[in-house]
């Protein structure tokens, strides 16, 4: 079969592999070109001419968009798709207000699932609530009718649970588990108390269930024109059995899917034969939870300034071992400390192995919110690449946001510094962090477009670069995809009109008209599909 040629009136992505490409000529100042067609054969791009040439393609079929927008499939970064999926599942609680709303969300939850056994809920952020109290251990059992309940707050480094799940998990005795003035246990976890609690609830959750909730994730994201992501997994995320029912079947999901195992284990990605490690690698902990790790003490809670989950030499050690492998290390870090951290000991690695060893493997640091003033320009002389998520700010920045209220007004200026980054051309690929915040690219790019703080908004095109191109060039795949150019995979999506001439924010909740990974339909109408079978195995 000779293929497949795509006609539309805007094509975005195919004027060079990146804006600071000279090729860039061949499009508007936005990157467009207009009125193109583009072959795909065999799960590749084998040709882009005007559309007035589409007969010389020869090619089998030809559908022609219209009024559309084709441009390479998003890439989101940054994912955690069974607690995605599991939204569906348990009591989503994004958008309770008060204890109240948890509790009654949590009933209905229980009502729908009569099948027994622990409920899950996930999405609370108290900093959202009128009064910041969260229920008991006590009234969490009796909304749910005496069942086992877990609660993991928005950003996944705080749990609410009830006391059996305190026992039988060991949080109890674990740092982190918080106590009121009698001794009693709040049904609060942080730190070391929260991750055994975590890893105890997923561990009770069904198989199947974690399989619906991966696969709803994934249907999610190609629904949206996302045609990769990066799964963070983790001892302390979902737990290995999680990782695993998602590695084990990885050719056969519609979209592709790039695994991080967030733990010093270099025998265990070896063993899987995968290319990184770390991602979720926690440094430390988050904002909203008050444990990143800061160098002064919370704005409202002088009594902490966070916490560190790993020493110098650990860190040191994975960077050294990793780059002489050849493997990625990706790291966890919010707080200026954390960040500090990560920059300190891969300075101390890159001075062990080489700059080429090192800088080649493209190691990369997940969130880098609290960046100092000289951060950006260390990541450049390292080679570190930043992987983003724009709609934190839009979640919790501003004057009267989390992190002003976290941080202060003078340190909460210095939060996700996305245009710093970029000028100082530190490679950035943008993401969710989902089921932190929606599983939507168009979120995100909105969120980078209109950030709080005009000195850091990224214009349209930057930021949809960030979020197609950057993903690829965080997982070292720049050369294979990311682009709408001859030899790159057919990774593609298309959008009705002409995005570059929308407010992104009006895109938000859009349905592409398809999604297309390695030229294989993911997501869209039948006369898309192409017979030719093609696998999912090399995919970098």
């Amino acid at each position: 079969m000779p293929g497949l040629a795509v006609i539309a009136h805007t094509v975005w992505g195919a004027a060079g592999s990146s804006l600071h490409d000279p090729r860039n000529r061949l499009g508007d100042a936005l990157g467009r070109r207009l009125d193109l067609a583009v072959a795909v054969e065999s799960g590749r791009i084998t040709a882009v001419v005007p559309a007035a040439e589409v007969a010389a393609l020869g090619a089998d079929r030809v559908v022609d968009l219209g009024d559309a927008t084709l441009m390479p499939g998003f890439v989101d970064a940054h994912v955690h798709l069974s607690a995605t999926g599991l939204a569906d599942h348990g009591a989503d609680l994004r958008a309770a207000r008060s204890a109240a709303e948890v509790l009654d969300r949590v009933r209905a939850a229980a009502a729908r699932d009569g099948a027994g056994g622990l409920l899950w809920g996930d999405g609370y952020d108290e900093t959202r609530f009128e009064r910041p109290e969260l229920p008991s251990p006590a009234e969490l059992a009796e909304a749910a009718g005496g069942r086992p309940v877990y609660l993991s707050r928005v950003d996944g480094h705080q749990g609410l649970a009830t006391l059996d799940v305190l026992g039988d998990s060991g949080a109890l005795e674990a740092a982190g588990c918080a106590r009121d003035q009698a001794g009693d246990p709040t049904g609060v976890t942080r730190g070391d108390a929260n991750h055994a609690a975590r890893r105890f609830a997923l561990a009770t959750l069904p198989t199947a269930t974690l399989l619906a909730a991966q696969d709803a994730a994934l249907c999610q994201a190609a629904r949206r024109g996302v045609a990769c992501v990066h799964e963070m997994a983790g001892p302390d995320i979902a737990g290995r059995r999680d990782f695993e029912l998602l590695l084990d079947r990885v050719e056969a999901l519609p979209i592709e899917v790039i695994g991080y195992w967030g733990d010093l284990d270099l025998d265990y990605v070896a063993d899987r034969k995968l290319a990184q490690i770390g991602g979720d690698l926690f440094l430390d902990g988050s904002l909203g939870s008050h444990t990143a790790a800061l160098s002064t003490p919370y704005e409202d809670r002088p009594d902490t300034r966070g916490v560190l989950y790993h020493t110098d030499d650990e860190l040191t050690e994975l960077y050294v071992r990793a780059s002489q492998a050849g493997i990625q290390v990706g790291v966890h870090a919010i707080g200026d400390v954390a960040i500090g951290q990560a920059l300190r000991c891969a300075r101390r690695a890159m001075k062990a192995v080489g700059p080429t060893a090192f800088r080649g493997c493209r190691h990369r640091i997940e969130h880098v919110e609290l960046l100092g003033a000289d951060g950006a320009d260390r990541m450049a002389e390292l080679g570190l690449a930043a992987s983003v998520q724009p709609a934190f700010d839009a979640a919790w920045g501003g004057p009267d946001g989390m992190y002003a209220r976290r941080l202060g007004p003078r340190r909460t200026k210095s939060m996700n510094p996305f245009a710093d980054l970029w000028r100082r051309g530190v490679p950035s690929g943008g993401s969710s962090d989902a089921n932190v915040t929606p599983l939507d690219p168009w979120h995100g790019v909105a969120a980078a477009v209109h950030h709080h703080r005009p000195g850091q908004r990224l214009g349209l095109p930057v930021a949809l670069e960030v979020f197609t191109l950057g993903g690829r060039v965080l997982a070292r795949q720049e050369r294979i995809s990311g682009t709408i150019e001859p030899g790159q995979r057919a990774d593609l999506t298309a959008f009705g009109g002409d995005v570059l001439a929308t407010d992104p924010h009006d895109l938000e909740d859009g349905e592409a008209i398809f999604t297309m990974v390695a030229g294989r339909l993911a997501h869209g109408p039948d006369e898309l599909n192409l017979p030719a079978a093609r696998s999912f195995g090399g995919w970098t």
